[in-house]
């Protein structure tokens, strides 16, 4: 079967959560970024669109068992896998699996990493990384 092309629309019964995302590692220099987020799926197909605050598409992430795209512009990059592409992106591999968790109110785990889901009932959800160095703070203000 081709591969599939990653600007294809998935279809997915699976939720979906918008709102405000911001990441900060904090290294020598600390680097931060924070972006409109749309995520869909889960951590074995999905896809997470990064927008401007006015709206205009920043970048956007596909991924299938075998699969992680970053688009952005006219480029495209592919990536071994969502932990990768996440250090790319923001200087920090995420633990984008444990955070499907988290965004549904499960407690799970990820090493290294705490997540505060006290505020999620009112669309907050934290989560800092404290070792391995550098620490990173994730942040989603879910709409």
């Amino acid at each position: 079967m081709p591969p599939r092309d990653p600007l294809t629309p998935i279809s997915l019964a699976e939720p979906e959560w918008q709102g405000r995302l911001s990441v900060v590692v904090y290294n020598t220099p600390s680097q931060a970024m924070s972006a409109n987020f749309l995520l869909r799926g889960n951590s074995k197909l999905g896809a997470l669109d990064l927008y401007s605050p006015l709206g205009t598409t920043l970048a956007a992430v596909r991924w299938s068992p075998g699969s992680v795209v970053w688009l952005q512009g006219s480029s495209e990059q592919r990536f071994d896998n969502l932990a990768a592409l996440t250090e790319h992106a923001t200087g920090a591999a995420l633990p984008v699996t444990t955070l499907f968790d988290w965004l549904q109110g499960l407690p799970a785990s990820a090493p290294g990493w705490q997540a505060d889901l006290s505020a999620l009932p009112n669309g907050l959800l934290m989560a800092k990384r404290t070792t391995p160095l550098p620490e990173v703070v994730l942040r989603l203000k879910l709409d």
